[in-house]
């Protein structure tokens, strides 16, 4: 059943979206509507390396720091969520990815992924800072 309504949704945002796609061509014509679809494309292809560069960067920094990078691989994701609605065709692709590369609007997103699913996201948990948590398996090497 749920598969059902999932197909259904996803046909209705299709249509919706070319329906959007239709109208701005009328309204705008065939030549900018063209030109605001590769524009948004090259958009997403150019945000995606230079926001996702930054945020491989700030992994790489929380990783050297041994500190589990949670936040930054969840920004990673959104930035790639983002990257990709961009670079379809369609009005309103364009704008949930255009807001996806904002940092408040990840930030927004990203405290709602923790509240929703926080148990299931691993404690950030720093070597010599205490107690590390009962479920972590420390494997040393031998002398």
């Amino acid at each position: 059943m749920w598969k059902w309504m999932l197909f259904l949704l996803f046909s209705a945002y299709v249509a919706l979206e070319v329906a959007v796609l239709l109208w701005s061509g009328q309204w705008l014509g065939l030549g900018w509507t063209l030109a605001w679809i590769v524009a948004s494309s090259l958009l997403g292809v150019l945000m995606v390396r230079i926001a996702g560069l930054h945020a491989l960067l700030r992994i790489h920094r929380k990783l050297r720091e041994q500190v589990l990078p949670t936040q930054e691989l969840l920004d990673m994701a959104l930035i790639l969520i983002g990257g990709c609605l961009l670079i379809l065709p369609g009005p309103i692709s364009d704008v949930v990815g255009l807001l996806l590369l904002l940092p408040p609007v990840r930030w927004f997103a990203r405290a709602v992924f923790g509240v929703l699913y926080g148990d299931l996201l691993p404690a950030p948990y720093t070597p010599g800072s205490g107690a590390p948590p009962e479920d972590m398996i420390e494997i040393r090497a031998k002398d």
